[in-house]
């Protein structure tokens, strides 16, 4: 059974139709990588999965009991530089009412399965962009989501950090989590994902991981 189900969206901002009856599903233990040109509506679509945009046609249906069901991690970081990672992570966790013995547990889980210790008493201010990014991935983790949404998860980072990050992705989707990823970097998106689909032109469509280079 799909964890997301995507059907019929519609959604225009004035006379410009940005989605077209776009309909998708993502299952449990899937990667599914979300590919199209810059303006093509992929950061639209994803606002509407989180909910920051209603359709004006269709819906998006969650099929979760959990109360924080879909983590996301933006394409720019929604972190505080005034603090450390390991504050940010507390922080975040206050937020989303995260009791205290689940909120250490599933800190201490993230700092070391993102490689972070060396860093979590540092502020985010003198941190590279590369670790700022695996702080954000944390922190959409937190409440241990069924759904993880990416957008431009390898921005920025080198090639070492992008391999250990593209890895991470892949034990998400092993450990049963429904994974959607949306990302300019075809060769990252080939390794990592079950399957792509590209927008284009308003519309959905599914495509073959050897016709992603033709998207740009």
């Amino acid at each position: 059974m799909s964890l997301l189900f995507v059907d019929g969206v519609t959604k225009s901002f004035g006379r410009k139709k940005i989605l077209d009856n776009v309909s998708f599903s993502v299952s449990p233990g899937e990667v599914v990588g979300f590919v199209g040109r810059s303006g093509a509506g992929k950061s639209v679509l994803i606002k509407i999965l989180i909910g920051f945009y209603k359709p004006d046609k269709g819906y998006v249906l969650i099929s979760s009991n959990s109360k924080d069901p879909i983590g996301y991690s933006m394409q720019d970081n929604a972190l505080y530089d005034q603090l450390t990672i390991r504050q940010n992570l507390h922080y975040f966790s206050e937020i989303h009412k995260i009791s205290r013995r689940i909120k250490k547990e599933r800190v201490e889980l993230l700092i070391n399965r993102l490689n972070l210790k060396e860093y979590e008493n540092v502020l985010l201010k003198n941190l590279s962009g590369g670790t700022k990014k695996r702080v954000d991935v944390a922190c959409a983790l937190l409440t241990d989501p069924e759904i993880v949404i990416f957008d431009e998860p390898f921005l920025g980072l080198d090639p070492m950090l992008t391999d250990a990050l593209a890895d991470f992705i892949i034990a998400l989707g092993k450990s049963g989590k429904a994974v959607f990823v949306s990302s300019h970097q075809t060769d990252v998106l080939n390794k990592i994902s079950t399957r792509v689909v590209m927008l284009k032109g308003g519309k959905l469509y599914a495509i073959q991981k050897s016709q992603m280079r033709e998207v740009y």
